[in-house]
């Protein structure tokens, strides 16, 4: 068990109070009576859609077909009736295409004990197969198919393997309920990826908020005679970030390099489902949070569900909330409406309230180097941010744009309220543009 004490550079220390109690557990949400939805819920190009309008549909059924190697399966999350298919606009300003399914009919498989599949004997190819069917994404944030991540060449092997269980945001404590809810589970899904990647090391990353947790993964690395070692990271953000935790390991992963691979202990959970119980990724559990909040929980919640009724599953929002944030609060999306859905990409609902809320007018640049103290990857944001304002994209990209991963620590550390991440995103955008 090893403890590094702190980040390879950067980061801060945003107030992490989740307002979760440790003890709560996970709830499952109500299933909702309407599911809208999108069919991009991953890295690459939407789903093609494979349903209409007055088709009824089984849960778990497939209803969008991945359309390229980036993409990924979309399910049913709910059984009912296809009422729309159209354009539906996502958290990130992004339009595609949504299925909404009105609830009705049985639940095939909720609620019922599912059989467990035996894996051991099964090919890699099999393997892979059922991670790829089942539409299994990263859900620490990358959103890429996880069986591209998985499936390195024949005869290759991996020098470390990480099962990240630090938190990727302050105040989000999903990932810390899952470690101690399914931790059986999470450890199979483990076993699952050792055997896909013949990993010369393999480490179960946990956060300082689950150190309390590491005699119970000792106790089942030793029961499921599994070769791994648990190591306490720090929690300051971003140390959950993949990169981060395989240089904290002693490890690193340059652009392209197969040999280093890090799933959450949530995709982990995902595998397990898909490959075990056959079944398909239609929910996750994530974190509705924040003082407006009248019961901050961990809900597992199917995909389509809007935020609204998740928020009314916690007992509504009191009369102080002013803006709700979909994701973590440093690299979520503020939204403007609650009919939003909840997505594979969700890894939280954050409420702000009063004064928290209110946007903070910028005040000029007074050189004082905090964000390029705080930056973790080596940036100079006040540069790369006034490249991009005079339009020179080009030349911000030769300084490291695109190495940003927009964290937010700079535009947290600033003292002028600088909107440094979002003028950066704005200066990806625009090369993106530049490459169509």
């Amino acid at each position: 068990m090893t403890y590094p004490t702190k980040l390879p550079r950067g980061g801060v220390d945003p107030p992490a109070e989740t307002l979760v109690p440790r003890d709560s557990g996970i709830t499952n949400a109500a299933v909702p009576s309407r599911a809208l939805i999108p069919l991009l819920q991953h890295s690459g190009k939407p789903a093609l859609c494979l349903v209409k309008p007055g088709d009824r549909v089984k849960e778990g059924m497939l209803i969008g077909n991945a359309d390229g190697s980036r993409s990924a399966n979309v399910h049913a999350t709910i059984p009912g009736i296809v009422v729309e298919v159209g354009e539906h606009c996502l958290p990130t300003g992004e339009v595609c295409t949504a299925v909404a399914i009105e609830l009705g009919g049985e639940f095939e498989t909720s609620g019922k004990p599912r059989s467990r599949r035996e894996w051991e004997s099964l090919s890699r190819l099999d393997l892979l197969e059922r991670i790829r069917r089942a539409g299994v994404v990263g859900l620490g944030g990358g959103s890429i198919p996880t069986h591209l991540k998985l499936a390195i060449p024949p005869g290759s092997a991996s020098s470390i393997f990480v099962a990240n269980g630090v938190e990727s945001e302050p105040s989000i404590c999903a990932d810390d309920a899952l470690l101690r809810e399914k931790p059986s589970d999470i450890m199979e899904g483990l076993r699952i990826c050792q055997a896909l990647l013949t990993p010369a090391r393999t480490v179960i990353a946990l956060g300082e908020q689950s150190e309390d947790l590491v005699p119970e993964f000792e106790r089942l690395v030793r029961q499921k005679g599994i070769k791994a070692d648990v190591a306490v990271l720090p929690s300051r953000y971003p140390h959950g970030h993949e990169q981060l935790v395989l240089a904290a390991l002693g490890s690193r992963s340059p652009a392209g390099e197969q040999s280093a691979t890090v799933l959450n202990v949530a995709t982990l959970y995902a595998i397990f489902e898909a490959v075990i119980l056959d079944k398909p990724l239609i929910e996750r559990v994530l974190t509705v949070t924040g003082s407006p909040v009248s019961h901050p929980r961990n809900l597992k919640v199917r995909f389509g569900m809007g935020v609204r009724d998740l928020l009314e599953e916690c007992g509504g929002l009191s009369s102080g909330a002013a803006k709700i944030v979909m994701g973590g609060p440093m690299r979520g999306v503020s939204v403007d409406s609650l009919d939003l859905p909840v997505t594979k990409v969700t890894s939280g609902i954050v409420a702000f309230e009063g004064l928290a809320a209110r946007p903070h007018a910028e005040l000029p640049c007074i050189r004082c180097g905090s964000c390029i103290e705080a930056c973790p990857w080596n940036l100079v944001p006040t540069r790369l941010f006034k490249l991009v304002r005079i339009g020179a994209a080009a030349a911000a990209e030769r300084e490291g744009l695109s190495s940003c991963t927009e964290c937010g620590c700079c535009a947290y550390s600033c003292p002028s309220r600088i909107p440094l991440v979002a003028v950066l995103r704005q200066g990806k955008h625009a090369l993106r543009g530049s490459d169509a």
